[in-house]
C-alpha cells in the first residue's frame, strides 16, 4: 500500500542515518539510495523497514520500475513530491528511490570454513576505494570483507552507492580488534598475505588455493605493523612504470583475482572421478 505523506519522524531518521554512524548503530539500520540497490535489496533476506520514492519516479513510463514499485508494495512504501524527496537525499541527481534496511547480524566464524578467502581492511578512509573493495570481492566470490577499526563505516551511503549492490551479496564484517580477529583466523587454518610495497615477493609468487586473508592497508601507509608482524605473506604488485603506487582498491583487485585464478585452476587440475 502506497502512503502520500511521509511522517516527519521517518524524514529525521533518515537524515539521521545519512549523517551519523552512530545513529544507524543505533537504530541497526541504514538507509540504501538508487534504483539499482534496491532492486538488489529486495532479492535478498534484507528487511526493508520502509521505502520512499519521488513521485516523478513513480510515474516512470518504464516496466523496470513499475515491476519494483509492485514488489515494494509489500512494504510500507511513500510517494513523496520531488521537492520533499530532494530534502532528504544526499545525491547531486537523484533517482528518486530510497529504502531503510535494517542491518544483518554475522558470525564471521561461520565462513571460515575449509578453504576460505577473506579479504580484511586496515584503515581504509576512502568510501569510493571501500565500495569498490566489497564490489571486487563479491566478484571473486569472497566468503566475507572484515573491516577493523579506523575504516569508514560500510554502511555510510557513499560506500553502498559504490559496491553496486554487492555489499547485499556478501558479509561485510565490522570489528573492533583486527589484529585479535586475523589471529583467531590463523589458528583456523587462515594464511595471512599481507599487500606491501616492500614485500620481497610478488604477489603471484604465494599459493592462494589455500584459506587465505588478503589484507589491504590504509591508502597513504599500508597496513600497521602490527598487522606485519603476524604476516604469513607478505607479497607486492610488480610495477615497471614510474607511479610509486597503485590505488588500494585497484591493488586489491589484482591480487584477488591472482586467487581466483590459483584456484580455478586447482579445480580444473583435480582428478576426475566417478
Amino acid at each position: 500500500m502506497i502512503s502520500s505523506s511521509l511522517p516527519k519522524r521517518q524524514i529525521k531518521l533518515i537524515k539521521a542515518l545519512k549523517e551519523s554512524k552512530n545513529a544507524r548503530e543505533k537504530n541497526h539500520c541504514f538507509v540504501a539510495e538508487g534504483l539499482r540497490s534496491v532492486e538488489e535489496i529486495v532479492k535478498t533476506d534484507y528487511t526493508i523497514e520502509f521505502t520512499v520514492v519521488s513521485e516523478k519516479f513513480a510515474n516512470k513510463d518504464c516496466d523496470r520500475v513499475r515491476k519494483l514499485i509492485e514488489k515494494l508494495q509489500n512494504f510500507k512504501l511513500y510517494m513523496i513530491s520531488e521537492g520533499i524527496y530532494d530534502t532528504i537525499s544526499d545525491t547531486v541527481t537523484p533517482q528518486g528511490i530510497m529504502a531503510v534496511v535494517r542491518m544483518k547480524d554475522y558470525d564471521l566464524m561461520e565462513y571460515a570454513d575449509n578453504n576460505f578467502l577473506f579479504v580484511a581492511l586496515d584503515r581504509i578512509k576512502d568510501p569510493g576505494n571501500m565500495g569498490t573493495i566489497i564490489r571486487t570481492a563479491d566478484a571473486a566470490g569472497v566468503n566475507a570483507v572484515i573491516a577493523g577499526k579506523g575504516c569508514v563505516d560500510a554502511y555510510n551511503p557513499k560506500v553502498i552507492r559504490s559496491t553496486m549492490g554487492s555489499i547485499f551479496h556478501l558479509p561485510v564484517i565490522q570489528t573492533d580488534d583486527l589484529i585479535m580477529t586475523l589471529k583467531e583466523l590463523k589458528r583456523r587454518g587462515g594464511r595471512i598475505v599481507t599487500s606491501h610495497l616492500k614485500a620481497k615477493k610478488y604477489y603471484y609468487d604465494v599459493n592462494l588455493k589455500v584459506s587465505t586473508v588478503l589484507v589491504m592497508g590504509k591508502e597513504d601507509e599500508g597496513v600497521s605493523d602490527e598487522i606485519i608482524d603476524i604476516s604469513d605473506e607478505m607479497v607486492k604488485i610488480p610495477m615497471p612504470g614510474l607511479a610509486e603506487s597503485l590505488n588500494v582498491s585497484i591493488a586489491n583487485g589484482i591480487i584477488l583475482f591472482e586467487a581466483v585464478k590459483q584456484r580455478m585452476n586447482k579445480i580444473e587440475n583435480m582428478p576426475f572421478c566417478l
